[in-house]
C-alpha cells in the first residue's frame, strides 16, 4: 500500500482533475438513463431529476462497501420514497434494464476486440471433468424448486411479475428507449472508458484505448464477486488485462490506485447526495437517515 500511495502522490494533477470530471459525468449519465427507464414505467408520475440522481449516487457509493452490489437495494428504497405509489418490483426491474445493457454492451466490445486481435489472449482452461453434469443437475433442481414455489404462491407471484414487467416498459417502445435511455448509457460508457484511459496515462502506462475498454469491462465483472467493491478480483483481472503492457507489480499498483480513487470520488459524491436528499448539512445524520430508510423494511406493492 505504501508503494501505491507513493505512485499516486507522483501523479499529474491535471490527469486527476480530468478523471474526476469524467467520473462525475459518468455518474450523471447513468442516473439520467435510469430516470428515462422509470419515466417510461410511470408516465403519469413526476420523476425528479435531482432526487433520483441523489438516490443513484448514494447506491453507487454503498456498492463499494457492501458485498454483492448491496447498494442496488438502497437505490430502490430511496427512489421509491420519491415516487408515490411506486413498487419495489417495478423500480428493481427498471435497474435491471441499465445493468443488462452494461453486460451486453461490455460483452459486445470484448468480442469485437478479440475478433480484431486487440484483446489479451484467453488463458487455457483446466479440465472440468464432471463439472458440466453437476451444473446441469443443479439447474434442474433449482428449476423444479422454483416451479414448486411459484405454484404455491401463484397469486402473489403474478402480481409481482406484473409489477416487474412495468419496470421494463421502456423496452416495449424502441423509439422511447433509443431517445431517452440509450444516449445516456452510451455517453456513460464513453466517460468510463475515458476515465480509465486518462488514469492509465497518469500512471505512465503506455496503453491504447482498447486496453482501457478491457479494463472497464473487467471492472464490471469484478463486481459480481460477492465482496465489497470487487476487492482483489479487480487486481487479478487488471494483471490479466495489462499483460505485456506493464509488469505485474505495476498493474496491481495501477488497479489499487484507481480503485481507491474511484471509491473516494463515489463515496464523497454519495455522501453529498445523501445530505441533499435528506436536507441536512450533517453527514452522520444523513447516513443515519439513509439507514432508517432500509430497503428491507419496504414491502412491494
Amino acid at each position: 500500500m505504501a508503494a501505491v500511495a507513493e505512485r499516486v502522490a507522483e501523479l499529474d494533477g491535471r490527469y486527476l482533475a480530468l478523471a474526476l470530471l469524467l467520473q462525475l459525468a459518468a455518474l450523471s449519465f447513468r442516473a439520467l438513463a435510469w430516470r428515462g427507464v422509470l419515466a417510461a414505467a410511470y408516465p403519469e408520475k413526476r420523476i425528479p431529476v435531482v432526487g433520483l440522481g441523489c438516490a443513484y449516487a448514494a447506491g453507487v457509493a454503498l456498492n463499494a462497501y457492501l458485498p454483492a452490489r448491496g447498494g442496488e437495494g438502497a437505490k430502490v428504497a430511496l427512489a421509491r420514497s420519491q415516487i408515490s405509489g411506486s413498487s419495489v418490483a417495478t423500480i428493481g426491474a427498471s435497474l435491471s434494464v441499465v445493468l443488462v445493457f452494461d453486460a451486453l454492451f461490455g460483452a459486445a466490445l470484448m468480442a469485437l476486440l478479440w475478433i480484431l486481435g486487440l484483446a489479451p489472449s484467453v488463458p487455457s482452461l483446466p479440465s472440468v471433468g464432471a463439472l458440466p453434469l453437476g451444473l446441469a443437475l443443479l439447474v434442474l433442481v433449482s428449476a423444479a424448486t422454483a416451479l414448486f414455489v411459484f405454484a404455491r404462491v401463484a397469486d402473489h407471484a403474478r402480481r409481482l411479475l406484473a409489477a416487474a414487467a412495468r419496470g421494463l416498459s421502456v423496452l416495449r417502445s424502441p423509439w422511447t428507449y433509443a431517445s431517452t435511455v440509450l444516449p445516456f448509457q452510451l455517453a456513460a460508457w464513453a466517460c468510463r472508458i475515458a476515465v480509465v484511459y486518462v488514469v492509465l496515462h497518469a500512471f505512465r502506462v503506455d496503453a491504447g484505448l482498447e486496453t482501457a475498454v478491457v479494463l472497464v469491462v473487467f471492472t464490471g465483472l469484478s463486481t459480481a464477486v460477492p465482496v465489497p467493491g470487487g476487492a482483489g478480483s479487480q487486481q487479478v483481472l487488471a494483471v490479466y488485462a495489462l499483460q505485456g503492457v506493464v509488469s505485474t507489480a505495476g498493474a496491481i499498483s495501477f488497479s489499487l490506485g484507481m480503485q481507491l480513487g474511484v471509491t473516494a470520488v463515489n463515496s464523497a459524491v454519495g455522501l453529498l447526495a445523501t445530505m441533499l436528499l435528506f436536507r441536512t448539512i450533517r453527514p452522520l445524520q444523513a447516513v443515519r437517515a439513509a439507514k432508517s430508510d432500509s430497503p428491507f423494511e419496504l414491502r412491494s406493492t
